[in-house]
């Protein structure tokens, strides 16, 4: 189904009951999953309680009768929170429904947007290297994604409408297809994998590969009074190169961290999560570590690209040559349904426009406040 995102209620139904019943059978139901969308009733006539969340400039409308999707959603997008929009906002967004029917072996999703994107090609574009892989299509045009050496799908798709087998962790992957899905509306930004912070209304972003420290570095700015817009992706305007904040809640590795920010890990909330590539990460919210202002969009005047720790940080200047570009590339679903030459100048632009940094890390404060230093000596 495709339309706009008014069609849903915004208030909470505190009569919602528990959903999560075994379902009676497990049968190849993505043979004929025709068969068993119509077992649904119509999701345009059942819209029930919604939650609204502000992705940089995009809404999305989570409208779920699965409990833990749904809060999977208030768990890791609280700060992201939104009123629901005016009929009379032109401000782009998808809301994702989610029905659930006792008794039946897989849930309904339906994406409603101003577009359709094709789900199964989407899926495989976002995550090429997490194992996912097509199964032999179904008849009437149904598509199903598996992982890797599995028989049955973990959720089958046509148009907007996704069946998720409920036997599977279908969840995070439909989540994380709904928040790309609102990025990839927003052609004016850009989406980096990378932790960003301001300081003295100077924005900063921190990029490296998995486990470079970016989450660690920018936590650590964040604890000595500096602006934090979030430790795993990054929104840059790409007219203004203003950063928009991202505040989902933050995942932490095992190792060291600024002292401030073990004493604030110890006293508040936190909780583990398994993400897909396997580690075991803690997450907490970023507003109770560090109960400053909501930050503001500042414009991007640094770039540090993290390196190889060392025994004492030290950074190395740089000016970016093309073959450079490869370090900072913006999140596939900054390239769905763009021009891949339009994207690559966008962001050679960008960074001939702000102060680009090799940075090679040491313990998590001294290294803080070396960059803390750079940025305040300009």
């Amino acid at each position: 189904m495709v339309g706009l995102v008014h069609g849903a209620r915004s208030d909470l139904d505190p009569g919602s009951p528990s959903v999560d019943v075994p379902p009676a059978c497990s049968s190849s139901w993505w043979l004929e999953p025709f068969k068993l969308l119509a077992q649904f009733p119509d999701a345009a006539e059942n819209f029930r309680a919604c939650d609204w969340y502000r992705i940089a400039d995009g809404l999305l409308g989570v409208d779920s009768e699965d409990l833990p999707l749904r809060q999977r959603f208030r768990t890791l997008y609280a700060e992201l929170r939104s009123e629901p929009p005016s009929r009379a906002e032109a401000t782009p967004g998808l809301l994702c429904h989610i029905e659930v029917q006792a008794g039946l072996p897989a849930n309904l999703v339906t994406f409603s947007a101003p577009y359709e994107v094709p789900i199964i090609d989407f899926l495989l574009a976002l995550f090429p290297g997490r194992g996912y892989v097509e199964m032999d299509r179904a008849r009437g045009g149904w598509r199903s994604i598996a992982f890797a050496g599995r028989s049955s799908p973990l959720l089958t798709a046509k148009g907007a409408q996704v069946l998720v087998d409920r036997g599977e962790p279908w969840q995070p992957l439909v989540a994380n297809c709904a928040v790309n899905w609102v990025m990839q509306m927003q052609p004016e930004l850009l989406f980096f994998h990378a932790a960003t912070v301001a300081i003295g209304g100077e924005g900063v972003l921190i990029a490296g590969e998995k486990a470079a420290g970016k989450s660690t570095l920018s936590m650590a700015l964040a604890s000595r009074g500096h602006d934090f817009f979030g430790d795993e992706i990054a929104a840059v305007r790409t007219e203004t190169f203003e950063l928009a904040p991202f505040r989902r809640a933050v995942s932490l590795r095992a190792g060291p961290q600024a002292p401030l920010v073990d004493e604030r890990l110890a006293d508040k909330c936190c909780f583990m999560e398994t993400f897909p590539d396997g580690t075991l990460r803690s997450r907490a919210r970023a507003s109770e570590l560090f109960p400053a202002a909501e930050p503001r969009p500042q414009p991007l005047r640094w770039v540090f690209f993290l390196r190889g720790f060392e025994g004492r940080p030290r950074a190395e200047p740089f000016r970016p040559r093309s073959q450079d570009l490869r370090l900072l590339m913006p999140l596939a679903c900054s390239f769905w349904g763009r021009s891949p030459a339009t994207r690559i100048a966008q962001v050679a632009r960008l960074l001939s426009n702000v102060n680009c940094l090799f940075l090679y890390p040491g313990m998590p404060e001294d290294t803080a406040e070396l960059v803390e230093r750079i940025v305040r000596s300009e």
